[in-house]
């Protein structure tokens, strides 16, 4: 239950769009949407995901022997780089926690997945998987 009500105030305060979203800027949207791409099939099963404002949604399946700590940092560091690049800026762009969820069920994907969907403002993406 507490982990339910957590969910959901984060969830809320991600989707408020505060802080600069950058993200929702299409050059921005288009180097997150190409590195969540670029690994897929090779290091991990991509599903459908969605690039807000300020924050991303994926659903993925890390291939056996890969970590998804490290396809997130692989996603964040490349991004982080070519995104200062594009807009002539520096410092950091995502914060270092991630917010993962391990999917134990078909009910729980489709929940997972209805929540992307929900992002109606945003173009939803799949991958291979998705």
């Amino acid at each position: 239950m507490y982990f339910e009500l957590f969910h959901e105030r984060v969830q809320r305060w991600l989707d408020a769009g505060d802080g600069s979203c950058l993200l929702g800027l299409p050059a921005a949207r288009r180097i997150v949407k190409d590195a969540v791409r670029h690994f897929d099939g090779t290091r991990y099963g991509l599903g459908e995901f969605v690039v807000a404002g300020n924050h991303v949604h994926v659903l993925l399946t890390p291939m056996p022997g890969e970590d998804l700590s490290a396809i997130l940092h692989s996603w964040k560091s490349f991004s982080a780089k070519a995104i200062n690049r594009e807009f002539d800026r520096a410092g950091s762009l995502w914060l270092d926690e991630n917010f993962d969820h391990l999917v134990r069920s078909e009910a729980q994907l489709r929940r997972f997945e209805a929540y992307i969907r929900g992002h109606r403002e945003y173009e939803v993406m799949e991958g291979s998987g998705g």
